[in-house]
């Protein structure tokens, strides 16, 4: 057994990769054992953020901006960032002509768990990883097992807050921060999936496969139906088009279907049926130190925030879905080591047909100003400046703006 220096692309070294960063360049923990190459990869990250929450008696159910309350004030916090922290381990070879391999990912966050902030608390580990791969240079490759998604996936690995905070810091209980997850995308999600990825034709390469359906919640808004009964898999699929020069760039396209029931116990009428769909477009440009991104996308059925939030409700006995669209822009530029960016987005939720739900979300929307400085090859330190605003249906808004400051190290 000796130890090498191995390359491979977990989700954190895909964040530096996407984001430019100079800690793309690094060395992971490597062993030859055997005929197999093992690797160790992942981050550390933790940020002090500082949010000036609302204090109205406005109600925004699905809103991405804190909310106290009357009388209520700031919320500050040492917590992750959007990424959590990762250990990514991995083991490939080949044998009978296929490459195959196998990735398992922890991801724990530094923060208490959602119960609160008090003695004796714990962090959690999400372990989102956790597939198998096989396949050919030639034939491209089939991954089984439980991985991110294709629709919104490209989003978020663009978003330049993966190595910050974005919105939702110091609030929500979660183990991570929002980034731009729903305020420009809906998030990808880590799902159980058979999928096939294809080898590339010159710049082109497309994904495809089958995906766990995910439930429609009602998330926040007690109007809004829930259905849990899935009686075949959801459908996701991706292409992108990747080129160099002296403007380069990738451009991408996904979509996903899926269909749901629901249960004697679901809120909407039993044995109905949703059918959900959604498609993204994007493009990432580099010319010379500056990047520019470009995205929207457009669902039905689909809900906000996450796939299924508040997709749809029960209007006089009949199940209804609710439209989404939205997207953000982006643009960084680097000074040596230094880069700051500029970022805006919104998600935008639709009522029903003839709903009436004043106080559901229609808007949430953030601007993001970041500075992200590269201390060594590896590390990051992060300042960002975020402001969110959060509409209901009938007007009312949430503000908050919140200061993060930390670090992320990728090894």
């Amino acid at each position: 057994m000796r130890v090498m220096k191995h390359k491979k692309t977990s989700l954190a070294v895909a964040a530096a990769l996407a984001l430019g960063s100079a800690s793309a360049v690094h060395a992971e923990i490597g062993l030859k054992a055997g005929a197999w190459d093992l690797s160790f990869s992942g981050n550390v990250n933790g940020f002090a953020t500082w949010n000036s929450c609302d204090s109205s008696a406005t109600v925004v159910a699905g809103g991405l901006a804190c909310n106290n309350g009357v009388g209520g004030g700031k919320e500050q916090a040492i917590e992750s960032g959007l990424l959590p922290s990762a250990l990514v381990f991995g083991a490939k070879t080949s044998q009978s002509g296929f490459d195959i391999g196998v990735t398992l990912g922890f991801y724990p966050g530094i923060t208490s768990s959602a119960t609160g902030k008090h003695g004796i608390g714990a962090s959690t580990i999400d372990m989102r990883q956790n597939f198998l791969t096989f396949g050919t240079k030639a034939g491209g490759t089939v991954k089984v097992g439980r991985d991110i998604g294709m629709f919104g996936s490209d989003a978020i690995l663009a978003d330049m807050t993966l190595l910050g905070v974005g919105s939702g810091g110091a609030f929500g209980g979660g183990n991570t921060t929002l980034g731009r997850i729903g305020v420009g995308y809906i998030y990808t999600d880590w799902i159980p999936q058979i999928s096939y990825t294809s080898p590339k034709y010159g710049a082109f390469q497309y994904s495809a496969g089958v995906f766990q359906g995910m439930d429609i919640v009602p998330a926040g808004a007690a109007t809004s139906a829930s259905l849990t009964a899935h009686e075949q898999p959801g459908l996701q699929a991706k292409g992108s088009y990747e080129w160099t020069g002296t403007v380069a760039g990738k451009a991408w396209v996904s979509g996903m279907n899926q269909k749901v029931k629901a249960r004697a116990t679901d809120t909407a009428p039993t044995g109905s049926s949703l059918s959900s769909q959604a498609f993204d477009l994007g493009a990432k440009v580099n010319v010379a130190d500056f990047e520019g991104v470009l995205y929207a996308y457009s669902g039905d059925g689909v809900g906000t925030t996450a796939i299924g939030f508040n997709a749809a409700a029960v209007v006089g006995g009949n199940l209804e879905k609710r439209k989404s669209k939205g997207g953000y822009v982006q643009g960084t530029y680097k000074f040596g080591k230094l880069k700051p960016g500029l970022s805006y987005g919104e998600s935008s939720l639709d009522l029903a047909s003839n709903e009436t739900n004043a106080n559901l979300v229609k808007k949430n929307k953030s601007l993001v100003a970041g500075l992200y400085y590269s201390l060594t090859q590896s590390l990051n330190l992060v300042g960002e400046y975020i402001s969110t605003k959060a509409e209901n249906q009938a007007g009312g808004d949430n503000k908050d703006s919140v200061i993060a400051l930390g670090a992320i190290l990728f090894f």
